[in-house]
């Protein structure tokens, strides 16, 4: 997927795209963008709406089969995960039926807001070249026995959490291309107090006319 053929937001508006590794917090910082006012928007979220739409639905349905991704005649999306990280030719497959619509309702959901900043937490931003399409890209961080730690306090196995983690980049290839890498290995409060003075510092440029493409003009 090339980033240049999407826009996530309208012209002058301030759109961050969060991401980070896996566990590394990124459900709870959307909330806390949220909380300083940011219009805040899920990409797993509007993936999951649009996994039950029929023009999806149907296609994914005849892809996999129903006897492996359905339960009780309804879509099970842990079933469906399991079927898509174990071949990488399945996963990208599903991005490439999911992806392109995804763009479109986040789009959508951005140009219908009146929020200064808007808050697009994704996943796998940065597998799907899609850093161009924010204003600035911010990836939590955090050390990998503690990403760990709070994958199997969810309850997953050491062996689920070891394909996930291999079906995205390293993380630190992912807070390398970051323009933010926003250590997240404390308390919430201190994430909460690291968020407010992005958004602070990002309304005050912004206002200024010292933010295009990711980039403070001096």
């Amino acid at each position: 997927m090339q980033s240049r053929k999407y826009k996530i937001g309208p012209r002058g508006s301030t759109v961050i795209g969060l991401t980070g590794p896996i566990a590394s917090g990124k459900s709870l910082a959307l909330e806390l963008f949220i909380k300083e006012g940011a219009l805040g928007v899920s990409a797993d979220a509007v993936s999951a709406s649009l996994l039950t739409e029929p023009a999806c639905y149907s296609k994914i349905l005849r892809k996999f089969g129903s006897d492996k991704i359905l339960t009780n005649g309804l879509l099970d999306k842990e079933k469906l995960a399991a079927v898509v990280f174990s071949s990488p030719a399945k996963r990208k497959w599903l991005e490439s039926l999911l992806h392109p619509r995804i763009l479109r309702r986040i789009h959508s959901l951005i140009t219908k807001s009146n929020k200064k900043i808007s808050v697009v937490e994704m996943s796998l931003l940065f597998e799907a070249g899609l850093a161009e399409c924010f204003t600035v890209t911010v990836c939590l961080a955090a050390p990998e026995k503690i990403l760990e730690a709070r994958a199997l306090r969810r309850g997953w196995s050491r062996a689920q959490y070891g394909s996930r983690v291999k079906a995205q980049l390293p993380a630190a290839q992912k807070y390398a291309r970051a323009d933010i890498a926003l250590e997240n290995s404390g308390a919430p409060r201190e994430l909460a107090m690291k968020i407010k003075f992005i958004c602070r510092f990002l309304k005050k440029i912004t206002a200024m006319g010292k933010i295009r493409k990711g980039k403070i003009q001096e």
